[in-house]
C-alpha cells in the first residue's frame, strides 16, 4: 500500500485542482469489516497501512475538496512536509478518498467500494445503496474516518499526535468532525494520542445555536429574521441531526467542541462572493458573503457563544496573498506552522464528566473492555434499567435490561468505539466504550 510520487508529478498535480470530476482513484484501500462484509474506500499514504510501523510519531490525515482529488492533496501535503527538516521521515501522511456513484461506475470499481452523494460525504451522511450499485451496509462518512484513525493508532503504535485537516469541502468535514466525533477523548485517554484539527477555507460551519451575525456586522449576533427555515438544520446548525451527530446529542456536541484544539486557516484572497464552488444556499449565505468573511464571522461567533476562553483551544490564522488553493494554503508559512509547529493537547484537558454516566452514580467498567461490561450503581434505582449499545455507524447492535449482577456480553463484537445508552428514571445516560 506504499505510494510514492516523483517531484515532476507533484508539480503537475498542484495545478489540477479545478477538475470537475475525479480522475484518479487510488489502487490502495482502507478496508472495514461490517456484518461479515468487506467495505473499502481508496486511500493514498506514504507507508503500508496494513504493516505495523514504529518509525512514525506523527500522522497527518488530509481530506480532499469537492473534486475528490485525494491524489493532489496527498502530494501537496508531502510537499509541505518536505519543507520542514527531518519531518517527512517521521510523519505518516494519509489522504482518504470519498467516492460518488459516478466515480464507482466510471472507474469500474467492485461492489466493496463505498460511495456517497456529492454533498453527503461532506455532511457525514450514510453511504449510498442504489439499485444500480447495491451495498449491504450504509456507513456515515465521519464514522469511516473514525475507523481509519483507530486503525492508524493500532498499526503505528509510536504515533503521539494526529492532525486531521481539510481544505474547502474537506475543511467542512474537519470542522464538523471536531464538533461531533467522540474519538478525541478515547484516543487520548486510552492510547495517549492527541488529535488536532486544522480547518482551511470551508464554505460553511456548524453553529452551536440559532444565532447568526446581524447583517452588515462581523461580531454582533442574534436570532435572524429570515425566511430560510432550514438555516439551523444540520449541517449548518444542530437541528434535525443526521445519524452520526445524533448519537452524541446536542449537549455533548456543544461541550466537546469547546475542548477541541482547532485552527482556522483562512486565505485573505478567498473573498469572491461569486466563486463557482462557494455554497450559496440560504443557510450558508446567512453565515457571510464569502469564505473569508464566513470564517472571520464564525471565529467571532465562537467567542460570543463560549466566551473569550474559547481562544485557549480555538485559533485563527490569516494567510496573505492566497485565495482558494490547498497547495498555497498548506505550503504558506502560516499553513506550515499550523500543521507542523504545534504540540498536541494534554489529555487532561479533554477529560470531562459532561458526557459520562458517572455523575448520576452509574459506572461502566472495564473500559476499554474485551469480554464483558459491568455496571455499578444500577441497583439503587430500584426499577428495571434499559440499555442500548450502538456502533459508530448509528446501528443498534444490542438492547436489554441491565443490573449490577448481569454483565453485558461483548465477546462477539469487533474492536472499536461504541456508545452505550442507559435509560433510567426518565433520563438517558451516554457512555463511550472502547472494545479492544
Amino acid at each position: 500500500m506504499y505510494t510514492k510520487f516523483p517531484l515532476i508529478l507533484c508539480l503537475m498535480l498542484h495545478w489540477s485542482s479545478s477538475v470537475a470530476q475525479t480522475v484518479y482513484v487510488s489502487a490502495d484501500k482502507f478496508s472495514l469489516m461490517r456484518e461479515g462484509h468487506t467495505l473499502k474506500i481508496p486511500v493514498y499514504a506514504n507507508a503500508d497501512l496494513y504493516e505495523t510501523n514504529l518509525s512514525f510519531d506523527k500522522a497527518i490525515v488530509v481530506i480532499h475538496g469537492t473534486n475528490r482529488n485525494a491524489d493532489d492533496y496527498f502530494v501537496n501535503m508531502q510537499t509541505a512536509a518536505n519543507q520542514v527538516p527531518n519531518l517527512s521521515t517521521n510523519t505518516l501522511i494519509v489522504a482518504p478518498q470519498f467516492l460518488t456513484e459516478s466515480d464507482v461506475e466510471q472507474n469500474d470499481l467492485d461492489d466493496e467500494h463505498l460511495y456517497w452523494t456529492s454533498g453527503g460525504w461532506k455532511a457525514g451522511s450514510n453511504s449510498r445503496n442504489e439499485d444500480a450499485n447495491p451495498r449491504p451496509v450504509r456507513i456515515p462518512s465521519y464514522a469511516v474516518l473514525d475507523s481509519l484513525l483507530m486503525h492508524l493508532v493500532r498499526l503505528f503504535p509510536n504515533i503521539e499526535m494526529i492532525t486531521l485537516t481539510g481544505h474547502s469541502a474537506g475543511g467542512q468535514v474537519v470542522q464538523r468532525m471536531a464538533a461531533t466525533s467522540p474519538l478525541a477523548e478515547s484516543l487520548c485517554t486510552d492510547f495517549g494520542v492527541s488529535i488536532r484539527f486544522v480547518v482551511a477555507n470551508p464554505s460553511s460551519y456548524v453553529y452551536m445555536d440559532g444565532q447568526r451575525r446581524r447583517p452588515g456586522t462581523l461580531d454582533d449576533f442574534s436570532l435572524p429574521n429570515t425566511s430560510c427555515g432550514s438555516y439551523n438544520e444540520w449541517k449548518y446548525g444542530l437541528e434535525d441531526l443526521y445519524t452520526y451527530p445524533e448519537l452524541s446529542g446536542v449537549d455533548s456536541i456543544r461541550a466537546r467542541f469547546k475542548r477541541r484544539q482547532v485552527t482556522y486557516l483562512l486565505g485573505e484572497q478567498d473573498n469572491n462572493p461569486d466563486a463557482s464552488s462557494l455554497d450559496e444556499s440560504c443557510p450558508a449565505n446567512l453565515q457571510g458573503d464569502h469564505r473569508l468573511e464566513r470564517g472571520i464571522i464564525y471565529y467571532h461567533y465562537l467567542q460570543h457563544y463560549y466566551g473569550s476562553t474559547i481562544t485557549d483551544n480555538h485559533s485563527i490564522s490569516l494567510v496573505p496573498n492566497v485565495g482558494h488553493s490547498n497547495f498555497a494554503m498548506y505550503n504558506s508559512s502560516q499553513g506550515l506552522a499550523a500543521l507542523f509547529n504545534q504540540t498536541g493537547q494534554a489529555c487532561g484537558s479533554l477529560v470531562t464528566t459532561e458526557d459520562s454516566s458517572e455523575p448520576l452514580g452509574v459506572k461502566v467498567f472495564p473500559n476499554p473492555a474485551q469480554n464483558q461490561l459491568y455496571l455499578s450503581g444500577i441497583d439503587r434505582w430500584n426499577q428495571p434499567v434499559s440499555a442500548k449499545l450502538f456502533d459508530l455507524f448509528g446501528r443498534q447492535i444490542w438492547t436489554g435490561k441491565v443490573s449490577a449482577r448481569e454483565p453485558i456480553d461483548i465477546r462477539a463484537l469487533s474492536t472499536g468505539l461504541y456508545l452505550l445508552l442507559i435509560e433510567v428514571a426518565g433520563t438517558e445516560l451516554r457512555e463511550k466504550i472502547v472494545i479492544k
